[in-house]
């Protein structure tokens, strides 16, 4: 049986978007996260939004991410079939002034015969086995390894 729930024919569609937002305290307001997703020519980049403190601005960073290297990514997300993790049982744990970790795969499914869209979230809040664990740090390490050159960072104020 396919956890891939959102197709009829066993294939999560093509990768959308991919994000990672690492645990931290966020009691001055602090937020970070990391997106794969492609810009307006189609290429594959690395948005990074990062705030220090309530106040302070977002600085948004853009990456250059290699083509190729996007292409295996995706192929290993659905060779591990990594979005089976998120059917996983939520656990007892939690952390007050926290943000947990997370992860967020969009696929595309409207090809092979889904919804438009279907997204999947992996986050701290679950039951992982050792196994599991592993292959989030597999996983976190390919998707940092996308990373390349810094393309341009602006800052965004509310």
């Amino acid at each position: 049986m396919s956890l891939f729930k959102s197709s009829k024919k066993g294939n999560a569609g093509e990768l959308d978007s991919f994000s990672y937002s690492p645990g931290y305290s966020d009691m001055r307001g602090e937020s970070h996260r990391d997106t794969l997703e492609k810009n307006d020519a189609g290429e594959w980049i690395i948005v990074s939004r990062n705030r220090e403190y309530h106040s302070a601005p977002v600085i948004v960073t853009t990456y250059a991410v290699d083509q190729e290297k996007a292409a295996h990514f995706e192929r290993f997300i659905k060779e591990k079939n990594v979005i089976s993790l998120a059917n996983r049982l939520k656990s007892k744990e939690f952390i007050c002034d926290h943000s947990p970790w997370n992860f967020n795969i969009v696929f595309d499914c409207s090809a092979v015969g889904g919804s438009s869209y279907d997204d999947y979230s992996i986050g701290q809040y679950k039951i992982y086995t050792p196994n599991d664990r592993e292959l989030l740090n597999e996983l976190k390490a390919k998707f940092y390894a996308l990373k390349g050159d810094m393309l341009s960072e602006t800052e965004e104020t509310d």
